[in-house]
């Protein structure tokens, strides 16, 4: 017999995947893009494992490439934006802003940084430590979310990467991968990475198939 806690959880989970079904849908609609952009990450890898979007997911991730234009005077009137840390966070204006410890948000964005790669955790925040007050940008989103990564050439390599991630080896893209295809498992036309399935394995390695409930994928 299912708990009333699981069953609330469950229409949780529901409620959110709904939530970023129509956000993902408006935002294509909106026509904001003009150039290369496709969806990846988490929301990937529940499409191609369970033809939907996983069920503890709070954000869909979307990547543009350096010459892609956002036109924001576009955006869906119900939607705000900003550009937080490393990528631009897209929210409903209707939703309640989450309060964040700003100290351990600023953290988590630094350790990302190539420059701090091999710092532990008392180094990095004594290096940080001075520019945090300047730096600081506080969180404006509510509990679900879309990001927008924009890309950036990697001449030496030839791949597009996530600037704060050029010391990992899971963050990047391939001048063919960024190609695209479509993908309508949502109910509605997206771009994906071509070959997604490389892309996934990457990500999340060989088992990208098994839910791991210890790292939430």
């Amino acid at each position: 017999m299912i708990s009333f806690f699981i069953k609330l959880k469950i229409i949780v989970y529901v409620i959110m995947k709904n939530k970023l079904k129509i956000m993902l849908n408006d935002l294509i609609n909106s026509n904001i893009f003009d150039g290369t952009w496709f969806v990846a990450d988490g929301a990937l890898l529940g499409i191609k494992r369970n033809s939907d979007l996983l069920d503890f997911d709070d954000d869909i991730d979307i990547y543009i490439l350096p010459d892609t234009k956002v036109d924001w005077n576009k955006l869906n009137k119900k939607y705000k934006y900003y550009k937080d840390y490393s990528c631009y966070k897209v929210y409903d204006r209707s939703d309640e802003r989450i309060v964040s410890n700003e100290w351990l948000r600023f953290v988590a964005y630094k350790r990302t940084m190539p420059q701090y790669y091999r710092y532990n955790r008392a180094e990095l925040c004594r290096a940080i430590s001075e520019s945090y007050k300047k730096e600081k940008i506080e969180r404006q989103y509510p509990k679900t979310w879309i990001d927008i990564f924009v890309l950036v050439y990697d001449e030496n390599h030839q791949l597009y990467r996530i600037p704060q991630h050029w010391n990992g080896t899971e963050f990047y893209f391939t001048k063919e991968e960024v190609e695209c295809e479509k993908d309508d498992t949502l109910g509605f036309t997206i771009n994906i990475p071509k070959n997604p399935i490389q892309v996934l394995q990457r990500i999340y390695g060989v088992n990208w198939k098994v839910e791991d409930k210890d790292h939430q994928y």
